[in-house]
C-alpha cells in the first residue's frame, strides 16, 4: 500500500514569498472565491496547505500563457 500523502501547512507569509501577494490582497482574493482558504489551526492562527499554494500559482501561469499565445495568434491575422 502506498503511503499517504501528508499535506504541508505553510503561514501567511510563506504564502505571499510563494504568491507575490500581500496581506490584504490575499484576503481579498480570497473572499472572492479567487485563492484557496486557509486552515484554521488555533483560535487566531491560520495556514494554508501548500500544495493548493502551488496548484494555483501553476493555474496562474498556465491562464497567462494562454493569455499571450492568444495574444501571438491575433498579432499575424
Amino acid at each position: 500500500m502506498a503511503d499517504p500523502v501528508i499535506p504541508v501547512l505553510i503561514p501567511r507569509r510563506r504564502v505571499s514569498e510563494i504568491t507575490g501577494l500581500e496581506r490584504s490582497a490575499l484576503y481579498e482574493r480570497i473572499a472572492r472565491n479567487a485563492f484557496p482558504k486557509p486552515v484554521r489551526i488555533g483560535s487566531a492562527a491560520v495556514r494554508w496547505i501548500e500544495a493548493e499554494v502551488s496548484a494555483w500559482v501553476q493555474q496562474q501561469i498556465d491562464a497567462s500563457r494562454q493569455q499571450t499565445a492568444r495574444g501571438k495568434r491575433n498579432v499575424h491575422r
